[in-house]
């Protein structure tokens, strides 16, 4: 079964609900800010998208679960990195060193690109095949696998992955930009148009440049 960010972020949801206990409200209420918040981030509603993660940690911090805490903040840092962005990591460390999980460090180790071995196990299987390639840092291969994961939000992070930590190409690029306009979503869709631009021109493509920074004012009209 793919597993996808909704999957890792939410599992606590579906394991606590039977026929006899009621789901507590802080969880429908992590949830459901989790899922807004994501929305928002990605759509360029930045206000909005703090103002959903705030309260998604409160209700968390309210049910004392550093494990779904430490998935928030993965969360996070995951949609940060789909649009290109560096992250602080200090809270996750700061969980993790109070509460490890195995596979909340492996996520975490794929972020920031050191996926080993060990990780793998933990990790979710649509990164799987990535591994081998980000560690050999085989752009070819990387895009072979990133056309390969078929949950768009799944594929932007890791492309985001790749960008950060390995070399890259215009394909991976135009796969990011691809994948976020399929979506609609704006915020990535603009950082990888920039990475464009910002890749003809070190590249001296400066017709393909020009186009991309063309492309990128017109959609930010």
């Amino acid at each position: 079964m793919r597993k996808t960010l909704l999957t890792f972020t939410l599992i606590f949801i579906c394991a606590c609900a039977t026929t006899t206990t009621q789901v507590p409200e802080w969880k429908e209420t992590a949830f459901r800010d989790i899922e807004n918040y994501k929305k928002s981030f990605l759509t360029g509603k930045q206000n909005a998208a703090d103002v959903q993660f705030n309260r998604a940690r409160e209700a968390i911090a309210s049910g004392n679960n550093l494990n779904l805490l430490a998935k928030l903040y993965l969360t996070k840092y995951a949609l940060q990195r789909a649009a290109l962005e560096d992250f602080n990591d200090g809270e996750f460390l700061r969980i993790n060193r109070l509460h490890p999980v195995s596979a909340n460090l492996a996520y975490y180790n794929f972020l920031m690109g050191s996926v080993n071995a060990k990780d793998a196990n933990f990790l979710p299987d649509q990164y799987a095949g990535l591994i081998k390639p980000l560690r050999n840092k085989d752009a070819a291969k990387g895009l072979e696998e990133l056309l390969a994961i078929d949950d768009p939000l799944s594929r932007l992070i890791a492309c985001g992955v790749w960008v950060k930590h390995a070399p890259y190409d215009d394909y991976i690029l135009k796969l990011g930009v691809n994948t976020a306009a399929e979506q609609g979503w704006k915020k990535p869709l603009w950082a990888y148009l920039n990475a464009l631009q910002k890749y003809y021109f070190q590249t001296g493509e400066t017709a393909k440049a020009n186009e991309a920074k063309e492309w990128l004012e017109l959609l930010k009209r």
